[in-house]
């Protein structure tokens, strides 16, 4: 990154990113020298995880803006991924949508569908961006061929464990297994009477559709196609029936929040939980405990839920804000970028030139679980990939919450869920003819 007028150079920024409070500083930007008018974009994105992602996110693009005197990106803090994912498709229904935003990758067909993309396949042939991202991610970004955006949040669910509290109940390392979940979860439920006063293990809700994906990889089967879903396969319903069995058996909650399974671990409520890698920095920092960071168990393989998003561009806008646009990708996406955004929140780097470098080999070297999603990401693929993916995303954590209360059984509510999912997908294909 070059120096700018406000003197922030790529050290700075990468050292002490809590200085980078410089977006404030950089309104009311002049002509470039040659009077030519600064591109100006906007930037929608979404907050998943705890912690201060929008302080990072704000210093990187105040730096970006500070390099590039001819393009000034404006933040837009939109929310959740579903917030942010419903704004942008109210946006492009009145044909004025944000230069760029970063979605959910799950959400790419939804946006392909209403041909909303820039195809950015020959500008990353050009600047031979294919070879350095990890392949996994980059193909989150792909369909049929044709590339749509760059990898910048990249995840996927994770088990974090209270070390302190493993020790207190004679258990010597995190479980490998669902066998060993199980035992474990119940070895570390505590109650006072009728009361549970520290849970063996919690699912991260809101996203627990995110987390059933993962556990049906673990029976071997990735439960989607680019055309229907299979949530009623024996390998799907085996994946609700072992979930309900911890449910029932009473080593975790039947429902909780997001925000709020991340507070209960960090609080000592729960001494297992299933969350996101990039939520990694801010358990790590804000638990008064050492936390443990370990795969997911495996069934009968290994297997996780690539999560995360893409920075994608908008198809209807003029070619100078187009090039503005990858420009800032490929900024956002740059190997220092990338390594400093995996310090900073626990996301992991995009590319492989980040986990090569110096900075990013020391920083393993003293939080080797930085590693856990890297290498579980070898048994991990892209969440969900279907047209009309909203509403098929509601029918499937539908059928969860409603099989975990005990409304419905396993089997039928995943029956109910595939059969709705499916027409809608149908629905969506029909459309976009």
């Amino acid at each position: 990154m070059n120096s700018s007028n406000n003197g922030i150079s790529r050290r700075t920024f990468l050292g002490n990113t809590a200085a980078l409070s410089v977006a404030g500083m950089l309104g009311g930007m002049p002509l470039m020298a040659s009077g030519k008018e600064q591109v100006k974009l906007s930037f929608m994105y979404p907050v998943g995880v705890s912690g201060d992602i929008n302080r990072i996110v704000s210093g990187m693009i105040g730096a970006f803006n500070a390099a590039h005197p001819d393009i000034l990106v404006e933040a837009i803090y939109a929310g959740s991924y579903d917030n942010t994912e419903q704004k942008v498709m109210t946006s492009l229904g009145v044909g004025d949508p944000p230069g760029t935003w970063l979605p959910i990758n799950s959400a790419l067909q939804t946006f392909l569908s209403m041909d909303a993309l820039e195809d950015v396949t020959a500008l990353a042939k050009a600047d031979d961006v294919y070879q350095d991202f990890l392949p996994g991610f980059l193909g989150t970004c792909i369909s049929d061929d044709k590339l749509y955006g760059l990898p910048f949040q990249c995840s996927t669910p994770v088990l974090y464990f209270n070390k302190a509290a493993l020790a207190k109940a004679g258990i010597k390392s995190a479980p490998n297994t669902w066998d060993e979940l199980f035992a474990t979860a119940k070895a570390l439920t505590l109650r006072q009477g009728q009361d549970v006063t520290q849970w063996g293990l919690t699912i991260g809700g809101g996203w627990h559709d995110w987390m059933f994906e993962s556990y049906v990889r673990q029976n071997g089967l990735v439960p989607w196609t680019k055309d229907k879903v299979m949530f009623d396969a024996a390998e799907s319903v085996d994946a609700l029936e072992f979930w309900l069995r911890m449910a029932q058996a009473g080593v975790m909650p039947t429902a909780s929040t997001w925000q709020g399974s991340a507070n209960d671990f960090m609080a000592g409520r729960t001494a297992m939980l299933y969350h996101s890698t990039g939520s990694m920095t801010n358990l790590r920092k804000s638990s008064p405990f050492e936390v443990g960071v370990a795969p997911m168990p495996k069934n009968k393989t290994f297997g996780a839920s690539m999560g995360g998003g893409p920075i994608l561009i908008a198809k209807n806008q003029p070619d100078a804000h187009k090039r503005a646009c990858w420009t800032f990708a490929r900024w956002m996406t740059n190997t220092a970028n990338q390594s400093m955004w995996c310090k900073e929140t626990g996301y992991l780097a995009a590319r492989k030139s980040s986990w090569e470098s110096a900075e990013m080999k020391r920083f393993v070297a003293e939080v080797p679980e930085a590693r856990i999603a890297l290498d579980q990401a070898a048994f991990a693929g892209a969440f969900l990939q279907v047209p009309g993916y909203h509403k098929v995303r509601e029918y499937l954590k539908s059928a969860i919450d409603r099989t975990l209360i005990g409304e419905i059984r396993p089997d039928a509510a995943l029956r109910e869920a595939t059969a709705s999912s499916n027409r809608e997908i149908q629905r969506m294909l029909r459309r976009r003819g």
